[in-house]
């Protein structure tokens, strides 16, 4: 993991001429001052922060993503994920959950006509002060300590076999960042490659997982997403 230093507008009102102008104007109480502007939310903020297709060009797909939505998803929260407990986490980025607990985080699919078959999820979470790095330094660092060489999780009734990981070289983004690849089996069913990228900017921290089809083991594969979204996250 490498650390680097990271992180109002400016909000103006013409209302006098809503309903017609008089030409008389107004004196000020003394003493008043202006509102001042809302700030977004975490919601608000990250879902303003997320790749768009605009910043990846041409060739490019990107849609929402909802762990919440549909009957195949093996988690819809970290909660429900079961299994050593410091693996977890990464069960549940593996699935477009969060690492830890964050105040609010989204998720979109990319897709590439370059990688046919091959989904790239990114998902943006924003932290209170502080807990990125916690996260970051203890729970992600504690399970690719510990989980590296494998490990089951389990959610409503699915299990699924996490191959020893191996890891990659880390891009030179944000405040810190861990890469690693590896094989998932479901039980009863397919195995399938994933490479995941994890980045830190402050107090955000974004995931990428590229996930399946034939062109997996393409090492460039996440770097134009990863830059994308870099760049909008400073």
């Amino acid at each position: 993991m490498k650390r680097t230093a990271a992180i109002v507008s400016l909000m103006a009102a013409a209302l006098t001429c809503l309903t017609g102008c008089s030409g008389t104007a107004t004196r000020a109480e003394p003493g008043a001052t202006a509102s001042p502007a809302r700030q977004p939310t975490p919601a608000e903020r990250i879902t303003r922060l997320l790749v768009a297709p605009a910043d990846l060009g041409t060739g490019y797909s990107v849609r929402e993503f909802d762990p919440t939505e549909g009957k195949s998803v093996f988690a819809r929260s970290a909660q429900e994920i079961t299994g050593d407990a410091p693996c977890t986490p990464l069960a549940a980025m593996t699935h477009q959950l969060p690492l830890g607990s964050p105040q609010a985080f989204l998720s979109r699919v990319v897709r590439t006509q370059e990688a046919p078959g091959t989904r790239i999820y990114v998902t943006l979470a924003t932290y209170d002060q502080g807990m990125a790095v916690t996260a970051m330094d203890t729970l992600l660092a504690d399970a690719v300590q510990g989980c590296s060489l494998g490990f089951t999780a389990k959610a409503n009734g699915t299990s699924e076999l996490y191959d020893p990981f191996e890891p990659e070289d880390t891009p030179a983004v944000g405040d810190e960042a861990l890469a690693y690849r590896g094989v998932i089996t479901v039980e009863g069913g397919a195995s399938r490659p994933v490479r995941t990228t994890v980045v830190r900017h402050a107090d955000v921290i974004a995931v990428y997982t590229a996930v399946g089809g034939a062109f997996i083991a393409r090492p460039g594969l996440l770097a134009p997403v990863i830059e994308a979204q870099d760049a909008k996250l400073g």
